[in-house]
């Protein structure tokens, strides 16, 4: 679609006589050739090219003509390589470019931007900037935010390329940037170094945000985009040594707010609100001057799990926090900030919202009946130690120890009904506590619709778990007044009863 747009400089394409290199089909000796094309997300007729002998051509109806831009380009060193011509996203007029003369041992970084279809071009500030530049790219929606990549690392603006700030958050220093891509679908820079892999800033939301007047506040809350509820799962792998592997995005809501100064005094937490306004967590904020980001993993703290011999590992991760609107709530001193969470769906998930909404439901029914038993276990198991220290004290009173000690002896055979209290290895035999454990994990690390099974076990020990925290009540009850009018007639302290509000203040 366009005749040669190079120079086409015999002298610098003979190969088989100058420089003494061997030659390849890798066209890496290849000169006077085509090094980008851009073509405009505005018009499709509209198309940039930049060769790598210092042209920069454009044609506007599609390939039938075009018009050579180099002698416009002011400022620019004649025959270098225009390593990028970006196509402006917001005004088919615009476009940018950078240029990189480093083989003939100019190091400048260069970058330029036209507004009017390149009749003239302008050339971005390039104040701190270390390294040739190799690409630049416009965001996709805001004008004026603009990435570069250079020889030393990558560089933002958020004013059209007057002002400059490095990227260095978790992002190696000095590392050569050959090139950026911004996803359309996720919002994250993608960026590609030569010799450090790919790197991703995975949303940026927040960035688009900052202001002026932004950055002269003492807080801001900064906007995330949705948090995904990913579908968990294993996998096993035998990877040999040349397998590349990168991390995965944390599987996390995210709270983020800029400051103007570092927090030094006075009180400063994050609160996490359900739909109610009820507390789902507390996070510990960054405290740095500058973007902070804080990360909320989703999920509620594990259930309570009655004491026990053993470990139960179906209850050590909290369930996945429901699907919908969330609010954090920062506290800076007098001052409170709040922002919107929303948590949504995985989309790769196969399973519908119905049955989506019966998972979260069952799990967080066998949640609370967790707890409703490790708090009748609590219970019972505390005024079984207090009757058994009692008991050892009063052996003088030998009616009131033997009634302690039946007492605590009582307790304490309820309580192995309901728990395992001794290590039995791979052969443990249940208990209610560990069948609760046990279907609560497998419900809660499924993310479709439970089993009818599933269902009805959770509804069953639920009912078991009432019945137990029934039977406990009549022995911390009236059994439990009858022994304290005994020790009250001895003069002696009555044994106390842990109540449902001192046990859900423990961690």
């Amino acid at each position: 679609i366009s005749p040669d747009l190079t120079t086409n400089d015999p002298k610098k394409q003979q190969q088989n006589e100058t420089g003494g290199l061997t030659l390849d089909n890798s066209t890496a000796e290849n000169h006077c050739t085509i090094y980008s094309i851009a073509e405009s997300p505005l018009d499709p007729k509209v198309i940039w090219v930049g060769t790598d002998d210092g042209n920069v051509h454009l044609t506007r109806d599609g390939g039938k003509t075009w018009k050579n831009l180099t002698a416009n380009v002011a400022g620019a060193p004649r025959f270098a390589t225009i390593s990028t011509v970006e196509a402006g996203r917001f005004a088919p007029g615009v476009a940018y470019l950078t240029i990189d003369n480093h083989q003939a041992g100019d190091f400048t970084p260069y970058a330029f931007v036209t507004r009017d279809f390149g009749a003239t071009w302008q050339p971005l500030a390039m104040k701190g900037i270390e390294g040739w530049a190799h690409v630049v790219r416009e965001d996709r929606v805001k004008a004026d935010l603009l990435f570069l990549g250079t020889e030393m690392g990558l560089y933002i603006t958020l004013d059209g390329g007057q002002n400059w700030a490095q990227f260095t958050g978790n992002f190696p220093a000095k590392v050569p940037v050959r090139d950026l891509a911004i996803h359309p679908r996720d919002h994250a820079l993608i960026v590609g170094t030569h010799g450090r892999g790919i790197y991703i800033v995975d949303d940026l939301t927040p960035i688009r945000q900052i202001t002026p007047a932004v950055l002269d506040s003492n807080l801001t809350v900064l906007p995330s985009q949705p948090a995904v509820l990913t579908v968990g799962g294993a996998g096993q792998g035998f990877g040999g040594e040349d397998e590349f592997v990168g991390q995965n995005p944390r599987e996390a809501a995210w709270v983020t707010y800029y400051m103007k100064d570092r927090h030094l005094l006075g009180d400063f937490e994050i609160e996490i609100l359900d739909a109610d306004k009820k507390l789902v967590t507390r996070l510990v904020p960054g405290k740095r001057r500058g973007i902070n980001r804080v990360a909320w993993a989703m999920r509620l703290k594990p259930p309570k799990v009655p004491r026990a011999a053993g470990l139960e590992a179906g209850a050590l991760s909290g369930p996945v926090a429901p699907e919908g609107n969330y609010t954090a709530r920062i506290k800076k001193g007098e001052e409170v900030y709040t922002t919107d969470i929303k948590l949504t769906a995985d989309p790769r998930s196969p399973h519908p919202e119905a049955d989506r909404k019966l998972q979260q439901k069952t799990t967080m029914a066998l949640y609370r009946t967790l707890e409703n038993l490790a708090f009748t276990t609590a219970a019972v198991n505390e005024a079984r130690d207090s009757a058994e220290k009692l008991a050892a004290k009063t052996k003088e009173n030998e009616a009131l120890a033997k009634s302690l000690t039946e007492y605590a002896g009582t307790l304490k055979a309820f309580n192995e009904k309901l728990v395992i209290t001794r290590d039995q290895g791979i052969t443990v035999e249940q208990r209610l506590r560990e069948r609760l454990g046990e279907v609560y994990g497998e419900v809660s690390r499924y993310g479709g619709k439970p089993t009818a099974q599933q269902i009805e076990s959770a509804a069953l020990l639920d009912q078991q778990a009432a019945q137990a925290a029934a039977e406990a009540e009549t022995l911390l009850g009236k059994d439990l007044e009858a022994l304290n009018a005994k020790l009250k007639a001895a003069a002696l302290e009555p044994l106390k009863r842990l109540t449902r509000e001192e046990f859900d203040k423990r961690p």
